[in-house]
Order: C-alpha cells, then structure tokens, then sequence
C-alpha cells in the first residue's frame, strides 16, 4: 500500500497490446539513451500508465542508485524516463491540467527546475536525480513512466 502523504496518483490498466507497443517504442530509445547517458543501460521495465486527479502528487524523491535505496531492482535503475501525455496549460483549456509540474532540485544548491507538460514530450534523467510532481490544481495529468536498467 502507498502511503498518500507521499504519493498520490492512479495507475491505469491498459490492455496487452498497448502495453507491448509503448515498450517496444521504448526500446528502440535505449541505444540514444545509453550513448547521452554514456551508461551500459540493457533493460526498460514495464512502463507505468499514471493518472493524476485534482489534488494527486508526488513528493520529492529519487528512483533509484542511491544508497538510500534498499531494493535490488532500484539499485539497479540508471535513467529514469517521463512522458507526458497531455499538456499543462493555466487557461483550463481542454484535455490540459493545471499544476502538476514535474520539478527537480538540486538539494545542494537548491536549485529547481521545473519542466512544462506538453503532449509527447520525453524527458529523460539520472535516476538518482531528486524530483516530485506538485499538485494537480484543474484537470486530469497523464504520463508513461518506467527506468532504464543495466546490465542485460
């Protein structure tokens, strides 16, 4: 079970062949990725389908390949990948959300960079780079998230 202090957001069930079509998509990005990110990436996982509500978030965290990490399977998490399936517009236009803004920092510096929502946009990261999504305030946000592993 989540805990909805940290994180707040609906994971969509989309149907086989969906599923199958936006991996193999995915995959094909591996070579660009492993040579901008100069890492042995070898596996994507399963992308997620996530829709955020009004209200819904996620609070700053990392992914993965950290040392704050105890799972295997995000020890292993080198590049984090983000798509956005709509677009973030403060005039309530349609099919757009308002808020949601995927936000990195640099905990150090505190520096914070916010990325705007446009459909189809790909955005891709070190895993280990602290990020959140503030919350939705009007509309309906949907992304395709997954990770990018070594190894094969």
């Amino acid at each position: 079970m989540v805990d909805e202090r940290t994180r707040k957001v609906n994971r969509a069930e989309l149907d086989a062949r969906t599923v199958i079509e936006v991996t193999t998509r995915l995959v094909n990005y591996l070579p660009q990725l492993r040579d901008y990110f100069a890492a042995p990436l070898g596996t994507i996982e399963d992308p997620q389908f996530l829709w955020y509500r009004p209200g819904d978030f996620f609070v700053a965290h990392q992914d993965g390949n950290t040392k704050m990490v105890n799972l295997e399977s995000d020890r292993l998490r080198r590049v984090s990948v983000s798509i956005f399936l709509n677009g973030q517009d403060e005039d309530e236009s349609p099919n757009c959300y308002e808020g949601g803004s995927l936000v990195f920092s640099d905990r150090v510096n505190e520096n914070r960079s916010v990325v705007h929502g446009e459909a189809g946009k790909l955005v891709a990261f070190r895993s280990e780079l602290t990020h959140e999504v503030t919350p939705v305030k009007n509309g309906d946000r949907f992304a395709i998230v997954t990770w990018c592993r070594i190894g094969g």
